[in-house]
C-alpha cells in the first residue's frame, strides 16, 4: 500500500506543479553524494543552466513521463524534479502560495482524482531563498488509508519553476532528505 500511495502522490504532484512543458538543463544531476557549496549564495541571474541534487545511496534513476528527473528506492520512497515554464501570472501566484493552499489542494486533488480524502498534517512551511532566488519549502505528513508518508516540496522561482519533491514512504529518509533539500544547487549564468 505504501508503494502505491507514494506513486499516486508523485502523480498527483505532477498535476499540482502544472507539468505541461518541462525542459531539462544541459546536464544530468550529480548524485554522487558530494557536499555542495552553500545553497543560499546570491545568484547573478535567474537563468538556470544546470542543477545538483544530493541523492542518497540506494536511490536509482528512473524515467517518468512529465518529470525532468526521478530517483526511486525499493521501499517506494522517491525524489523527483519537475521544471515547468512560467506564464505571465507565475510570479504573482508564487508569492501567494501558503501552507493552507497547498494542504487544501492536496486533499482536494486526491479526493477528486482517487475518491479518497487523505489526512494532511503540516510540519513546516518556509520561504527561504534557494541559491539567492525566491523559494518555498513545504513539509507535511500524509495518511492515506493507513499508509503514512512524509513529503518535502521545495519550489524555486527562477527563469522557470523548479520543484524538487522528496517522498519518504518508510520513515527512514527524512533526515537525509532535509539535508539534501538544504543543499540544492541551481547553477545560473
Amino acid at each position: 500500500m505504501k508503494k502505491i500511495a507514494a506513486f499516486l502522490l508523485a502523480l498527483m504532484l505532477l498535476a499540482l506543479a502544472g507539468c505541461s512543458g518541462d525542459t531539462k538543463p544541459s546536464s544530468a544531476p550529480d548524485d554522487s553524494g558530494d557536499a555542495p557549496t552553500q545553497a543560499s549564495e546570491p545568484a547573478k541571474s535567474n537563468h538556470v543552466v544546470d542543477y545538483k541534487i544530493d541523492v542518497p545511496d540506494g536511490f536509482e534513476p528512473t524515467e517518468m513521463e512529465g518529470l525532468t528527473a526521478c530517483w526511486y528506492n525499493a521501499d517506494g520512497s522517491n525524489i523527483n524534479l519537475n521544471i515547468t515554464d512560467k506564464d505571465a501570472t507565475a510570479d504573482v501566484g508564487f508569492t501567494a502560495i501558503t501552507a493552507d493552499m497547498m494542504r487544501m489542494t492536496l486533499i482536494s486533488t486526491f479526493k477528486e482524482t482517487y475518491g479518497t480524502e487523505p489526512t494532511v498534517t503540516d510540519k513546516y512551511f518556509t520561504r527561504n531563498d534557494v541559491c539567492g532566488m525566491p523559494a518555498y519549502q513545504y513539509a507535511y505528513d500524509m495518511d492515506l488509508e493507513g499508509a503514512v508518508m512524509t513529503q518535502i516540496i521545495v519550489c524555486v522561482n527562477a527563469d522557470k519553476l523548479y520543484t524538487i519533491t522528496y517522498t519518504d514512504g518508510s520513515g527512514e529518509w527524512l533526515e537525509q532528505f532535509e539535508a539534501s533539500a538544504g543543499n540544492i544547487q541551481l547553477i545560473t549564468e
